[in-house]
């Protein structure tokens, strides 16, 4: 028994004399209480719960947490009752022990992404409100771990993939990476073997291309920089990568998704916080940085407490690599948090974060609204499914969040999950949700930039969106200005035809706008500078008010369109929806119905040639917003080409 003594005795060296005594006690009980019980591999049970107060004690937990990680499984294998660890030890042991034995039997639900945020809310229901129980379950968890080759290989695989989908967000969640990557690096090959062992070859083979450069890259930052630091590769877990492209090896070919350079600094004090941006400075002086890519999260912390600058530069031709720079402090906070650190605010950032997430989904001049909307409104959190959490604007999209957590893969995306339901890319998000995007490597990426600029609510990933636009050709911008200004006439059934055709039209939508020429209306609409619904706004008035003989005769005749803008009393509305047959597409199209809780009135189905299908709807909507938020949903939608609005 000296062998399960000791280390525990040495770990709480931290505590008062008193409270180590009351920490002996309670593992001469644990002890008694498991006598006689032995764990798969042979060993004495008792060692399991000694090595997860062990591990506690290195994040400096208090005596209470520490009695109850020596306790928390003696309820549950009927070796005591609650109410003699609340007799010998207090009620606020006993409260710890029974949260943690309710976790212990909650079901795993299985690996579908649905299912595994059910389990999640479940396991914050859980925990009282007491994070305390969350901490001895991740240190439960991890020796569980550590040991798990003495199972069964069928209880391994259920363990395996419970740790990848249940406790890997949790213990991101805590600031715990040391767990999270031994949970990542234990699993992945047990839960996903084939794909492990795939993705393992694939990732060796690029880093051995890649870290010649990046070796010599740290040891110039190491050497060159006039702030003392400590630079290192911060190599990801194969799981990690696999989860960030979403099992597309294909996506490997962008070299900054795989691991990142740490830069801290060696020094402490108020002057390092400044520092790491002097750093910063430096860096960008000699090194090429890749736009939109630096991020302030010293001055802006994530949600959970997390502060670095993080920047993505060029260290060779083709070669981009994301840093990070932090104080030794951060960095140490980042990787391996303590529990007092938690402890000490109990209004933490992270605390509400959980609180958002366990809630169930609910049913359903342009500088200063962008300021009163995304800098004086509280942010929302999102969840990332590794339990990342993002801070966002309110009503912030997919597109939105997918800037938020990499920008580079923002010409990939092809919709986002949302608490386990799919959904489009343009989708708003709430308070709690947890988000996936769907990356999709094909000829048409980046098709719908110009829809998701007219929605997306933060100005980096708006401006982000501009950028891109504006690097096309003349001819794309053209064409890009062409289809969203057909998109958004076609919601009010107002033909573009005759404003593409009719040289006097296009003049008085011209001067309407304040431009000289029509091309440079659809210049700056494809470019991202100019609204779609001024554009749109300014023809409605022209054909309202026409001017000149020709369009006057035009009108006369009643050979130009008029807007059909819903009304309160009118409510039906017809569309046509074309599309490339595929398995699903009925379910994915009336799915964008049912999440907006429309009224389906009349559905047909005709085929047409070479595969392709006709899709004829009579639709319930009670006003004009609803409707468009539906259109541009099927635009989405994989597969369908093209939406109009019928008679």
């Amino acid at each position: 028994m000296t062998q399960t003594i000791q280390p525990l005795a040495n770990a709480i060296e931290y505590l008062q004399p008193e409270e180590q005594h009351q920490v002996m006690c309670a593992l001469e009980k644990a002890v008694e209480w498991h006598e006689g019980q032995y764990r798969s591999s042979g060993a004495l049970y008792v060692e399991h719960p000694v090595a997860v107060a062990v591990y506690l004690a290195s994040l400096k937990a208090g005596k209470e947490t520490l009695i109850a990680a020596l306790l928390h499984d003696v309820v549950e294998d009927e070796r005591a009752s609650l109410d003699d660890v609340r007799s010998l030890f207090g009620d606020s042991v006993a409260k710890l022990v029974d949260g943690v034995t309710k976790l212990s039997k909650l079901k795993y639900e299985g690996k579908r992404v649905k299912r595994q945020i059910a389990s999640l809310r479940k396991m914050l229901l859980s925990a009282n409100e007491d994070l305390r129980v969350i901490f001895i379950k991740l240190a439960d968890r991890l020796h569980n771990i550590l040991t798990i080759s003495a199972l069964p290989p069928d209880k391994q695989d259920r363990i395996a993939h419970e740790t990848l989908e249940i406790y890997v967000p949790f213990a991101r969640l805590a600031g715990l990476w040391d767990l999270k990557r031994v949970f990542e690096t234990s699993c992945f090959p047990i839960a996903f073997p084939e794909e492990s062992a795939e993705w393992s070859k694939h990732i060796q083979a690029l880093r051995l291309k890649l870290d010649r450069e990046r070796t010599s890259f740290v040891e110039r930052i190491n050497a060159e920089t006039a702030t003392d630091v400590e630079a290192h590769i911060d190599y990801m877990t194969d799981y990690e990568v696999y989860q960030k492209l979403q099992g597309q090896i294909a996506l490997l070919k962008d070299v900054q998704s795989l691991d990142s350079i740490n830069v801290v600094l060696t020094e402490e004090g108020k002057e390092a916080e400044l520092n790491c941006y002097k750093l910063l400075g430096e860096v960008h002086r000699k090194y090429p940085v890749l736009a939109d890519s630096f991020h302030d999260y010293i001055s802006t912390p994530q949600p959970n407490g997390y502060r670095a600058l993080h920047t993505t530069v060029f260290i060779a031709q083709n070669h981009l690599v994301k840093l990070r720079i932090q104080t030794r402090y951060m960095h140490d906070y980042n990787v391996r948090r303590k529990l007092s650190d938690w402890a000490v605010d109990p209004e933490s950032n992270l605390r509400a974060a959980l609180a958002a997430l366990s809630k169930s989904p609910k049913d359903g001049s342009d500088y200063l609204e962008d300021l009163k909307s995304t800098v004086l409104e509280k942010p929302i959190s999102i969840f990332t499914t590794l339990g990342e959490i993002i801070s966002l604007p309110p009503d912030s999209t997919g597109v939105d969040f997918v800037y938020a957590v990499d920008p580079g893969y923002l010409r990939y995306l092809e919709g986002i999950w949302v608490n386990g339901e799919r959904m489009e890319a343009s989708r708003k998000l709430e308070d709690g949700d947890t988000v996936e995007p769907i990356y999709l490597v094909t000829e048409e990426n980046g098709k719908h930039s110009m829809m998701w600029l007219n929605k997306v609510k933060s100005i980096e990933a708006r401006e982000a969106l501009k950028n891109a636009i504006q690097k096309d050709s003349v001819a794309d911008v053209n064409t890009q200005a062409r289809q969203i200004l057909t998109q958004e006439l076609g919601k009010e059934r107002l033909s573009p035809t005759w404003l593409f055709r009719v040289g006097q039209l296009q003049k008085l939508v011209s001067e309407a706008l304040g431009f000289s020429s029509f091309d440079h209306v659809l210049q700056d609409l494809g470019s991202g500078l100019l609204p779609v619904s001024r554009v749109v706004e300014a023809y409605k008035k022209v054909l309202a008010e026409p001017h000149g003989i020709f369009v006057r005769i035009l009108s006369a005749l009643h050979l130009l369109p008029r807007s059909r803008v819903l009304d309160n009393k009118k409510y039906l509305i017809n569309i046509a929806i074309y599309a490339k047959d595929r398995r699903g597409l009925i379910y994915d199209i009336t799915r964008c119905f049912a999440q907006r809780d429309i009224n389906i009135a009349k559905f047909g189905v005709f085929a047409y040639p070479n595969g392709g299908a006709l899709y004829h709807i009579r639709l319930e909507a009670k006003d004009f917003e609803e409707f468009s938020d539906l259109f541009d949903a099927l635009l989405q939608v994989p597969s369908v080409t093209r939406v109009l609005r019928t008679r």
